[in-house]
């Protein structure tokens, strides 16, 4: 038809260059339904994401366990010493 207006382009004929600022499925950055999304996002993170609590814990039982060896390990290093004390004395 010719109408006098302008035709827009339908499917893959998009104009080249551009013309308009193409928006995302939400809208623009500032929506408040982007806010949401984004505010979703990071609820989700905290409430669901485990990974940095997990960390915090390994960490802290491999300290624990480390002090502890070597605890057990000076315990036993003076029961040898103090065991070989007592056999040279009753020698």
């Amino acid at each position: 038809m010719s109408g006098g207006g302008t035709e827009t382009p339908v499917g893959s004929e998009a104009t080249p260059g551009g013309g308009d600022k193409k928006k995302d499925s939400l809208g623009t950055s500032g929506s408040p339904a982007h806010l949401i999304i984004k505010d979703l996002g990071e609820i989700h993170s905290r409430l669901l994401d485990h990974r940095p609590v997990i960390q915090g814990e390994t960490r802290y039982f491999v300290k624990e366990f480390e002090c502890k060896q070597l605890l057990t390990q000076s315990v036993d290093s003076n029961r040898g010493s103090r065991n070989e004390r007592r056999f040279l004395m009753t020698i």
